[in-house]
């Protein structure tokens, strides 16, 4: 064994046996959590029950319902909803996409549209396709790519041990690459999906288009589809059909979801935990957002079945419309910089129910280090370090404009883009005891800044 990874193991196991003055509390939330998987009880309601959410759909809005009347059931106080209007795409009836190859050949290719994507005309539409790697590659397309179909085929990077930073690296493709071919006079995109699933099913997520942007049709395809359509265009020029029937529909109302225990000695200290409530439309939301939702309300449940009285508020959110549009961040973010509370953390999970490892936090490494002295406590839930210069998620972002310390649990990552925005993305891919292990990280970390307060960024 090498003397560092030696140290590092002692190190580890120095963390998880120390005694702290907390440790009472810690047994007492293990127990409690561990024997009752509330967390999962509430997924199986919300994932099982009413299933994918899209903004917009007649399910977010039984989702809107579901959040409101469960923080009331489980007892939590100032229960309200913070109103937003939000986007409502429907991805109509299912995409047809046909390639032909060189030799005359025809082929069906598995995709789904992405999320704002328009549809095509009831004919669908006919190019040849140029193949791409990223966006920067086809912006040098020029002119070469008018009247054609730009095939974005950059994969996630399998070297970069975190796949969220993979799909950082390769996520422009979705993001921008359609609007990219747009503007080139391309008629349509094809995006290789966002995950290393060698498998068939296709995974959608949001591009974008703005307001007065040209917009074509763009479809993910599945890896077995993307690699089927590389392997021909080897042999000489493909065609491909394609036809989809997604449309954008006039904005609906809907809102964010508010439960709190409040604070006993400083209730205008606010600690804010949450997720998003919204998912895509080919699962069922289990992992993104479900597990999130879940985790924040059984952190919230445990710290008041318990009975501990926080000396500052702690408070849940159930944001709405993260997947395509952040309209519920951004609703809340309003609300708090006009509010005479002050908001000093804000701690989301939007990166899977997976076990958890760690938190990232938006403060500097030398600020960072002030946060060790709570890992003794933590380190029953698996979590090993706090990950400086981190975000949070893309709804608790916004709260650094109100000067809060933003938090993000960090499960461990190599599954989660196995089912990331796809029909995979179900309950059954869920671990009871690794979602409560993350609900219990939130409540352990919710009431440790509540009992001493964080640093500010």
């Amino acid at each position: 064994m090498r003397s560092g990874l030696a140290f590092s193991l002692v190190a580890l196991a120095a963390v998880a046996g120390a005694q702290t003055k907390y440790d009472a509390q810690v047994k007492a939330l293990t127990d409690k959590g561990m024997h009752e998987l509330g967390a999962y009880s509430l997924l199986q309601e919300l994932s099982g029950g009413i299933g994918a959410r899209l903004s917009g759909s007649p399910e977010a809005a039984k989702a809107v319902e579901w959040g409101k009347t469960t923080m009331e059931r489980l007892g939590f106080q100032n229960v309200h909803l913070v109103p937003c209007m939000v986007p409502h795409w429907v991805r109509g009836a299912k995409e047809d996409l046909t390639m032909t190859d060189a030799s005359g050949a025809t082929a069906p290719l598995t995709c789904c549209a992405l999320g704002m994507s328009p549809g095509t005309s009831d004919e669908g539409v006919t190019a040849e396709v140029i193949e791409v790697h990223s966006v920067d590659e086809a912006n040098k397309l020029g002119d070469a790519a008018k009247g054609k179909i730009i095939f974005y085929n950059g994969p996630m990077d399998p070297t970069m041990m975190n796949t969220f930073g993979a799909y950082g690296q390769a996520g422009g493709q979705r993001f921008v690459g359609p609007l990219t071919a747009a503007k080139l006079g391309a008629v349509g995109a094809l995006v290789r999906s966002m995950t290393m699933d060698p498998d068939d099913a296709p995974h959608t997520g949001v591009t974008e288009f703005g307001a007065n942007d040209p917009k074509i049709p763009a479809v993910a395809l599945s890896i077995v589809a993307a690699n089927s359509l590389h392997d021909a265009m080897a042999h000489g020029p493909v065609k491909i059909h394609l036809t989809t029937h997604c449309q954008t529909l006039p904005d609906e109302p809907s809102a964010d979801v508010v439960g709190e225990i409040t604070g006993s000695e400083k209730p205008n200290e606010v600690i804010v935990m949450g997720g998003h409530l919204d998912s895509w439309d080919l699962g069922r939301g289990a992992h993104d957002d479900g597990a999130g939702i879940t985790e924040s309300l059984e952190a919230l449940r445990l710290l008041h079945d318990l009975g501990w009285k926080p000396k500052r508020t702690i408070r849940v959110i159930l944001w709405m419309n993260e997947e395509n549009g952040g309209r519920g961040s951004a609703a809340y973010v309003d609300y708090a910089k006009t509010a005479s509370e002050k908001h000093i953390a804000g701690m989301e999970s939007d990166s899977g129910g997976f076990a958890p490892r760690g938190f990232g936090v938006s403060l500097t490494a030398k600020k960072a280090r002030a946060l060790n002295k709570w890992l003794p406590a933590l380190s029953n839930f698996e979590i090993e370090r706090f990950y400086p210069g981190g975000e949070g998620g893309a709804d608790v972002d916004g709260l650094a404009d109100v000067h809060a310390t933003i938090f993000g649990l960090i499960p461990e990552s190599q599954r989660y883009f196995d089912y990331h925005h796809s029909s995979k993305d179900t309950i059954d891919k869920v671990n009871p005891r690794e979602l409560e292990m993350g609900a219990m990280s939130m409540a352990m970390l919710a009431w440790l800044i509540s009992e001493e307060g964080v640093p500010k960024p």
